[in-house]
C-alpha cells in the first residue's frame, strides 16, 4: 500500500523517535518519553492505512539497525553473551558468520528474530492503544514472508562495510 505523504511523514516521524530512544538505549522506558503522541503512529494507529503489525515492524528494524549496525565484534559478543544467558553451549565467531557457516548464521538469525521480538513487546506498553505482537503468532497469521524478508533485511544492513 502507497502512503499519501501526510502518512509518510507520521510514520517518518514515529521511526525517528523510536531510533532516538534506540540511540539512546531507552527503549524499557519507551512509554515515558515525551514525544507528539498525535504524531506517533503507535499512539494511533489508525493514522495509517496499514496492518497494525506491519506497522509495528517498520518502527522496529530501523530501532535495531540503530542498536546493532554492523556485524562486528561487538555484535558477535551480544549473541554470545545472550547465548550463555540461556544456558548454550553453541558460540559463534565474526569469521564463522563472514564464511557463511550455517550453523552461525542460523545463531545470528536466531538472535535478531529475538531482538525483533523483543522490540515488539516493548512497544507493546508504549502507549493505551499499543497492541501485543509476538513473531510466532505473525507467523501463525500468515505473515511469515514478510518476518523473513525483515530479518533477512536486518541481515544485509549489519554486513555492510561502513
Amino acid at each position: 500500500m502507497v502512503l499519501t505523504p501526510e502518512q509518510k511523514a507520521l510514520l517518518d516521524y514515529t521511526i525517528s523517535h523510536f531510533e532516538d530512544i534506540a540511540r539512546q538505549n531507552r527503549f524499557l522506558e519507551n512509554s515515558t518519553i515525551r514525544h507528539d503522541t498525535k504524531r506517533c503512529v503507535i499512539c494511533q494507529p489508525e493514522l495509517l492505512p496499514l496492518d497494525p503489525f506491519t506497522t509495528y515492524l517498520e518502527v522496529i528494524i530501523p530501532s535495531v539497525k540503530v542498536r546493532r549496525p554492523r556485524l562486528d565484534q561487538s555484535l558477535i559478543d551480544q549473541v554470545n553473551n545472550d547465548l550463555a544467558l540461556v544456558g548454550s553451549d553453541e558460540r559463534v565467531s565474526l569469521g564463522d558468520l563472514q564464511c557463511g557457516d550455517a550453523a552461525a548464521v542460523d545463531l545470528w538469525r536466531d538472535w535478531l528474530r529475538n531482538a525483533v521480538d523483543t522490540g515488539l513487546e516493548l512497544l507493546s506498553v508504549h502507549s493505551a492503544a499499543s497492541r501485543e505482537f509476538s513473531l510466532e503468532e505473525a507467523e501463525e497469521e500468515g505473515w511469515g514472508e514478510l518476518i523473513n524478508a525483515k530479518i533477512e533485511e536486518l541481515m544485509a544492513y549489519q554486513k555492510q562495510d561502513r
